[in-house]
């Protein structure tokens, strides 16, 4: 089936004003508001402030798959003005993901082949919460309690606090995961394990990432069915929570039986921070 294309701008000239070379941490990247069930403005802007060529958005479509892909060009030729756009007629949230009008060119190069799971890490990865590694992703890597906690202060759109001094004694100042470390901190997100210690470099588990994610939001429709967990464990009633809220779904390799401790891939994590976003949900107001 042809994909119907809503021309948001009309492009005067014919010449494609490809974007220059940055280095590989420059990109372009995503705000969202909703202002309604079916309306929303976008935002596209440098993840880079020392950059100043700007943006224009081209188009947006919504493929059978329910992603809305939005196409933008840049150049330093292009008038200012033309990054943003309300977008009408679509039922919001909705996983968005961005593509650049030029020579056809992958963004990372081992994204799953299932279109919900490589969906899911590009809706993180177009509004500027993860980046990949010299072209890829590893999704089936596990990952480390500073990158999540990274990821989710992002995700909650907190801001991030980069002048607290550390107050756990493995997190040095000069670590590059302290200010998203202390952000969670003084949000009352994040504790320690009671002896001053974070483990900023240990890898986060299942049961970890559900507790943090449902200390930071809450969402509004918690009607799915859910089966308890067999084994007692300090994140049952997170799980439990997230379930019912559907972030966490039958065909989760988690899901039943529950198995709270096994290290969670970036996968899963980006799937999870994923359906966060795609849901109605609320950052708890926290100190």
């Amino acid at each position: 089936m042809k994909k119907k294309v809503l021309f948001l701008l009309v492009v005067s000239c014919f010449i494609i004003q490809t974007s220059f070379s940055y280095g590989a941490d420059s990109r372009v990247i995503y705000d969202f508001t909703q202002l309604t069930e079916d309306s929303g403005e976008i935002i596209l802007q440098w993840n880079n402030d020392k950059i100043k060529d700007n943006i224009q958005m081209i188009s947006y479509y919504l493929t059978n798959d329910n992603v809305l892909e939005v196409t933008y060009r840049t150049g330093n030729n292009i008038p200012s003005g033309f990054n943003k756009r309300i977008i009408k007629g679509i039922n919001f949230p909705i996983r968005t993901i961005l593509i650049e009008q030029k020579v056809e060119l992958d963004k990372l190069s081992d994204l799953p082949k299932n279109k919900i799971d490589k969906y899911d890490i590009l809706n993180l990865y177009d509004r500027g919460i993860v980046n990949g590694y010299k072209g890829q992703f590893y999704p089936s890597n596990n990952v480390r309690r500073a990158e999540f906690f990274a990821m989710i202060a992002s995700t909650a759109g907190y801001e991030i606090d980069d002048t607290s001094k550390s107050v756990f004694s493995d997190v040095d100042d000069n670590f590059w995961g302290r200010k998203y470390i202390m952000t969670l901190y003084n949000k009352g997100v994040l504790s320690g394990n009671g002896k001053g210690l974070c483990n900023p470099n240990g890898f986060i588990t299942i049961g970890e990432v559900l507790a943090v994610i449902d200390r930071i939001f809450t969402f509004q429709d918690q009607s799915a069915d859910y089966k308890k967990p067999v084994k007692n464990h300090f994140s049952n009633n997170n799980y439990i929570t997230l379930v019912k809220s559907s972030i966490i779904k039958q065909n989760d390799k988690y899901y039943y039986p529950y198995t709270p401790n096994v290290k969670a891939t970036k996968q899963q994590c980006a799937t999870l921070l994923s359906r966060v976003l795609l849901n109605n949900y609320k950052v708890k107001m926290r100190n």
